[in-house]
């Protein structure tokens, strides 16, 4: 949504280069409260808020209102100065005490619920936008101002409708446009929303937010490539525009141009140095490129800026873990289960760690860990049952593969693993008629018999059984 300005019709630059030498006077000397006309407090009051002067400005319409408290224009003035000198509430008071002077001034409407809009009370600025549209049925900016609300408050159905109206008393409305488009994209109308986005382009296309809102809806559609364009359109016209670069890079990772995203990025890092997000996806670009040097770098970037981002630090675990630099990876892995202890796709990657550094005690502890949290995890398991199994320890391994099986009776490495549990074990038939199941589901585990299972093998009746001929 847009900022606005508060609406004051009334207030044209009254003061040209001809004014007189006591105009001049009054404007130098501030003397405000020798002043009785009326119109000589008004042409100073523009002549203010024409140039800035807030304070000044609020001075004079103080003035008015001494003069003339019963006249709803001075009240509405006073308004208009305590908005611009950031006493919003006051101003609420002030133009509600116009309002109660002057009931059907719609220009007072509008700016009262302008102002209740911007001190955060969106509800109560419907209904005053609602009672000036029931006075003036055909002001475009009441429907606009309506909506802006509407869309503060989240009903955007709502908001929608008063946008089309705004549109149908005046089609050339630049910033309904832009709006009725964000409206639809919320909606999830998003073809109805990016000719929103065209048409205000039509009206000015060197909007860079709304060629950067068009690339947004395009990326939605799947429509890749185009709203790449539209970022470039967007960065083209505001080249400092950090965000409309990092969905442009965001893009094109999307769609596989991990370079083109980077160079992307680093734009937006340019203007964002510390953008830890940017900095991040950086990182996964240059890893997915596997370039885990330049990937390591950026995600150290990343932990730097901050220190919980727990997702960067479990991707620098898995660079360091990739170059075989596994005590760093412990280090990187350590700091993600500190700051998130029962995720498991950390833990596991803990595991895995513990195991490239042959510490398989502290991985069997992991997996533990890992099976308190999600005990039908057929994966750790496994991974339990292996691990014991590689350790000399057939017998622990034993009840962790059946209970892989337990959970997935199609599982062909664990049949086959189990039946070497049992051979292992002593126990030659279990391991045999577990075998014969695994080489059901996988007749290539026959070539892995041999080497196995060296006395099965060398026994024709088993073979004959096992299906090697």
């Amino acid at each position: 949504m847009n900022d606005y300005d508060f609406f004051d019709d009334g207030a044209e630059n009254t003061w040209h280069s001809g004014k007189s030498d006591m105009e001049k006077s009054i404007l130098e000397e501030r003397d405000i409260n020798t002043i009785y006309d009326s119109d000589v407090l008004e042409d100073i009051f523009h002549n203010f808020l024409d140039n800035s002067e807030f304070e000044d400005a609020l001075k004079v319409a103080e003035r008015l209102v001494q003069i003339f408290p019963y006249s709803g224009d001075s009240w509405f003035k006073r308004g208009i100065a305590l908005n611009n000198n950031g006493f919003y509430e006051e101003s609420v008071l002030s133009f509600e005490k116009a309002i109660a002077l002057n009931p059907s001034d719609t220009e007072t409407l509008l700016n009262l619920g302008l102002a209740l809009d911007n001190i955060g009370r969106p509800e109560e600025s419907v209904s005053i936008f609602e009672r000036a549209i029931a006075i003036s049925p055909v002001d475009d900016e009441l429907f606009f101002s309506k909506a802006i609300s509407l869309q503060r408050l989240e009903r955007f159905v709502e908001a929608e409708q008063a946008l089309q109206e705004c549109l149908r008393i005046n089609p050339e409305h630049r910033e309904a446009w832009y709006e009725l488009g964000y409206c639809k994209d919320m909606l999830g109308k998003l073809d109805e929303s990016l000719d929103c986005y065209n048409k205000h382009i039509d009206l000015d296309p060197y909007s860079s937010n709304t060629w950067y809102n068009r690339g947004i809806v395009l990326s939605k559609l799947k429509r890749f490539n185009e709203s790449v364009q539209s970022y470039d359109m967007a960065v083209a016209i505001r080249e400092n525009f950090s965000s409309a670069w990092y969905n442009r890079g965001n893009v094109l990772a999307n769609i596989g141009n991990l370079q083109e995203a980077i160079d992307s990025y680093l734009k937006t890092i340019d203007l964002e140095p510390d953008d830890t997000d940017t900095l991040f996806n950086i990182a996964t670009a240059y890893e997915e490129l596997g370039n885990y040097k330049e990937a390591i770098t950026f995600y150290e970037k990343a932990v730097a800026s901050d220190a919980d981002y727990a997702d960067a630090w479990y991707a620098l675990a898995c660079c360091y873990d990739m170059i075989n630099k596994h005590d760093f990876a412990l280090y990187a892995i350590e700091h993600s289960v500190k700051l998130i202890p029962d995720c498991i796709e950390y833990l596991q990657a803990k595991a895995d760690i513990e195991y490239n550094l042959a510490d398989f005690l502290a991985a069997l502890k992991t997996y533990q860990r890992i099976l308190e949290l999600d005990e039908l995890n057929a994966m750790v398991w496994y991974d339990t049952a292996s691990l014991y199994l590689e350790l000399n320890k057939p017998n622990k391994a034993i009840p962790s593969f059946q209970k892989v099986l337990e959970l997935d009776p199609t599982h062909a490495d664990a049949h086959f693993e189990l039946a070497t549990a049992y051979y292992l074990n002593g126990q030659k038939a279990q391991a045999l008629d577990l075998l014969v199941k695994a080489i059901k589901l996988d007749s290539g585990k026959k070539d892995m018999v041999k080497d196995t299972f060296p006395k099965f093998f060398s026994n024709e009746v088993i073979r004959r059984k096992l299906g090697i001929i």
